[in-house]
């Protein structure tokens, strides 16, 4: 077999200037691209370790150590946890581009007795590395960040109501604004299921966007929410269930 080692490292260049800025992208490091440049050149001269290192543990702790520098010179040092949250997203992020390439590079790759995928090695790798590498990491970016964006608004709730206390998620809705019209008091909606204990209920008003009428509220003692305590506030029940989650919390209250 005949290795083309210019190719490679100008491929591995590539990739690791991808995985870089993915990783600026998704920390919001907003580093200047010299630096991811550079980074990516060392780790692209490090492959050259492959042909003159046989050790495998030796080789393990040099790329070991590449890794570390390569995240030092593109996001420099300044915390220990600033540091390893960008070379563990890097891990993380090279992981996610390595499997994603082998799935598909072995679907492509397969040899088949029909209408066939011809199994052409290392042009369609390639290919694949050129064409997809951008996809894949672009793919991923979005639903990381979706992701997050989702599950930063779920809260550990617990409600606190004459000895009784009740545990569960609460969904943190940003159209949730209802507040009692007389007092001025926040209002988390609680489904009616959540609350096995009698409780001592009242009714107001509300007044929502296409819709208005009267819910059925009590007073808690307290609420506490990721550890913030709040005793300013009300617990309306309804049938709320979004997603399974049977807790929706009010702006005012976070």
């Amino acid at each position: 077999m005949i290795i083309y080692i210019d190719l490679i490292i100008l491929i591995n260049f590539i990739i690791d200037g991808l995985l870089l800025i993915s990783v600026d992208l998704l920390l919001k490091r907003n580093t200047k691209l010299r630096r991811i440049i550079i980074a990516s050149l060392l780790g692209s001269l490090s492959t050259l370790l492959l042909f003159t290192i046989k050790s495998s543990l030796v080789l393990l702790l040099l790329k070991l150590l590449v890794s570390i520098l390569m995240v030092i010179i593109s996001f420099g040092y300044k915390s220990f946890k600033h540091f390893k949250d960008n070379l563990f997203w890097l891990y993380i992020i090279s992981i996610i581009l390595g499997g994603s390439i082998y799935l598909v590079s072995n679907q492509i790759s397969l040899t088949n007795n029909g209408l066939v995928f011809s199994k052409n090695g290392f042009k369609i790798n390639l290919i694949l590395l050129i064409i997809i590498t951008p996809i894949i990491l672009t793919k991923y970016l979005k639903n990381i960040k979706n992701f997050k964006n989702t599950y930063s608004n779920y809260y550990d709730v617990d409600i606190y109501y004459r000895g009784e206390k009740v545990s569960d998620t609460g969904f943190l809705d940003t159209g949730n604004k209802l507040i009692d019209p007389f007092f001025g008091t926040p209002v988390i909606l609680v489904n009616k299921e959540l609350i096995k204990k009698k409780v001592n209920t009242f009714f107001i008003p509300y007044h929502v966007l296409n819709d208005e009428g009267i819910l059925e509220v009590f007073k808690p003692d307290k609420v506490v929410i990721n550890k913030k305590i709040t005793k300013k506030v009300l617990i309306g029940l309804s049938d709320v269930s979004l997603n399974g989650v049977k807790i929706i919390l009010n702006m005012e209250v976070i």
